[in-house]
């Protein structure tokens, strides 16, 4: 699967979800390469994550609380939901963003 990540004009996205106890993140993405869109699910890391946050903010986006929804559970279990399509500047394009770590595709 790294390759077709590594093989693609822009990477759209447009949902993160994560729980804080785990290691990976779901990202629902759309790869977009010679007006070909793909849209599929992937498994990330933290760091991943974190690249993608950085990178948005260098670009200008405002991720402020309105961006993000934040579930607790009793048992202290937090889920956090990025809602990227819901920012006032518009979808998240990133152009040229190589994944750091090892990315699965999630498939039905």
């Amino acid at each position: 699967m790294e390759k077709l990540i590594s093989m693609y004009d822009q990477l759209v996205i447009h949902k993160i979800t994560y729980e804080t106890s785990q290691s990976v993140v779901t990202a629902e993405c759309e790869l977009i390469r010679q007006n070909q869109r793909i849209y599929t699910s992937f498994l990330i890391s933290h760091t991943d994550l974190n690249r993608i946050m950085a990178r948005l903010i260098a670009k200008g986006y405002n991720l402020d609380s309105s961006f993000y929804e934040s579930i607790l559970f009793e048992d202290g279990t937090e889920i956090i939901d990025c809602k990227f399509d819901q920012l006032p500047e518009g979808p998240v394009i990133l152009e040229e963003f190589e994944f750091a770590d090892y990315v699965t595709e999630i498939r039905a």
